[in-house]
């Protein structure tokens, strides 16, 4: 079965990338008490198959853990696709449920995801920008999230990050750095560079999640 499906009486964030870029260490921190969450973090990629709601009395809304569908170690391009389908269907029935959605990449891999197609094919789409571009058509606002900057010096940082932005606005996106964001619209959205293992930005993450559910339901 791809989803059990349970009531929902929240709004619902959405987090999703592809495979083994730290989507449940981050999701630790947007609990108001991370130990009551049961979730693993795989140590090989495409270990999490099934969607996963989170639910926490404590935070105000749930949380749902969406599958990478990219490389997938033990998985059928067949399979893949099956999933993937799942996913995009599910995400029509009920992106009206959904306030926000953290898509994470890991920053060491972007690069070279995005240059496959920047420099040396238009003919296909990223699979970042092909998440960023769903989510637009649900009117659903991201925050993408480059995550394991620790490995990665300042200047790599930088260069890599500008990097995503130029790849994005040749694409037709309109990413933002984090310093410049001002707020979400229907084609801007914010860039944050993020560490789950050090705790890097991981408080500018909270804090942007809370003032969209603030912003959305408590106004």
């Amino acid at each position: 079965m791809f989803l059990i499906s349970e009531k929902n009486n929240k709004p619902i964030l959405i987090v999703i990338g592809n495979s083994n870029v730290g989507k449940s260490s981050l999701t630790r921190y947007l609990i108001r008490d991370p130990k009551s969450f049961k979730g693993k973090s795989g140590k090989l990629p495409g270990t999490t198959l099934l969607l996963k709601k989170i639910q926490d009395p404590e935070t105000p809304y749930d949380i749902l853990d969406l599958p990478g569908f990219g490389y997938m170690k033990g998985t059928s391009k067949r399979r893949t696709e099956h999933i993937k389908k799942m996913m995009v269907i599910h995400l029509e029935k009920h992106n009206k449920e959904f306030f926000l959605a953290l898509v994470v990449v890991n920053i060491l891999r972007i690069r070279d995801e995005l240059e496959k197609w920047f420099y040396k094919s238009d003919t296909s789409i990223p699979l970042t920008f092909e998440l960023i571009t769903l989510f637009k058509e649900f009117n659903v606002p991201i925050v993408l999230i480059l995550n394991k900057i620790d490995k990665l010096n300042t200047i790599d940082r930088k260069n890599t990050e500008e990097f995503f932005i130029e790849a994005a606005k040749k694409f037709g996106i309109k990413p933002v750095r984090y310093e410049e964001f001002k707020g979400f619209t229907r084609e801007q959205f914010p860039v944050l560079l993020t560490s789950a293992s050090k705790k890097i930005n991981v408080e500018e993450m909270k804090q942007i999640v809370q003032t969209r559910y603030e912003n959305k339901f408590l106004k």
